[in-house]
């Protein structure tokens, strides 16, 4: 019998409110947290749980067990599943080594509310080969469908899905109730406006540096940008930084320092690239740039 998207979202935030109401009691359980918030996850994306042809808990490999591997219909793992309690972050280096010593592509790391997917295949740094986050407690449930379900499609290529599902995204609206930031000329949209984000947290900007600075601090409050991450640096420069924990570049001090947080945000620039600058780290972070909306003030 086919889902409906309605069923689905609803699901998400089914997940959403037990992780709320029984916090404390994933935070002191791994295995309460697997029961609870992962496997019912990895259901709703496909997989049968209780089938071993398809899930398979503690995976024997060449150099440990993942909590999870998620088979393929030649019996192939198509990827790995980290499990952590709430709040707590996986082992990083030693999944990618699991994946690259056994053939294995995909990487999830998730404490049921944070999900994690790292490409492993990518000749890049470790947090560099991340390819897609969404939040269950904080991201829209029809954005956590999009992404969850773009890559189970993705993994299953090399398989028949054991059931496809279709999801599709509403784009966010152009008309005078919100402007796509990405879409935004700042030559001709100009401050005071608000920004506002996919869990519907909104900003005030009353200058352009007020942009990036709400940017860089929604990112932080919804643990979407770690210190792990910082310092971030220009898309298109190797030694300066857009945000780092001290107020410096490779090479000297931040023109304009914002404290934000515990972090410092250089502000030392012009519309266009403060604009270009709140972008490349939303999407640096896993935001869909499409659910955030900038409203002009009337």
């Amino acid at each position: 019998m086919p889902v409906s998207i309605d069923d689905l979202a609803r699901r998400i935030s089914e997940l959403a409110e037990r992780a709320r109401k029984y916090a404390d009691v994933f935070r002191r359980s791994e295995a309460a947290t697997r029961a609870s918030l992962i496997e019912p996850f990895l259901r709703l994306l496909g997989w049968d749980t209780e089938d071993p042809a398809q899930v398979r808990p503690e995976f024997p490999t060449q150099s440990g067990r993942p909590d999870y591997a998620l088979l393929g219909d030649d019996g192939r793992p198509l990827m790995f599943v980290g499990a952590k309690p709430y709040g707590r972050q996986e082992d990083l280096e030693q999944y990618i080594t699991y994946c690259v010593r056994e053939g294995v592509r995909y990487f999830v790391a998730t404490d049921g509310v944070l999900w994690e997917v790292y490409d492993t295949s990518a000749p890049k740094p470790l947090q560099e080969k991340l390819v897609a986050r969404w939040d269950v407690l904080n991201d829209p449930p029809v954005e956590v469908l999009r992404k969850s379900f773009a890559i189970a499609r993705g993994v299953r290529e090399r398989t028949e899905a054991p059931r496809p599902v279709t999801v599709t995204t509403p784009v966010a609206p152009r008309s005078s109730a919100g402007l796509r930031l990405d879409e935004i000329n700042p030559k001709k949209v100009k401050p005071p406006f608000s920004v506002i984000f996919p869990d519907g947290q909104r900003y005030d900007v009353k200058v352009w540096k007020d942009l990036l600075v709400s940017v860089i601090e929604w990112l932080i409050k919804t643990g979407r940008l770690t210190e792990k991450q910082l310092p971030l640096k220009h898309p298109r420069a190797t030694k300066r930084y857009i945000v780092n924990t001290e107020p410096y570049h490779i090479e000297g001090k931040f023109r304009y320092p914002q404290k934000v947080l515990n972090v410092y945000v250089e502000t030392g620039t012009g519309p266009t690239r403060i604009k270009q600058w709140s972008c490349y780290a939303l999407s640096k972070c896993g935001v869909d740039l499409n659910q955030v909306l900038v409203e002009v003030k009337s």
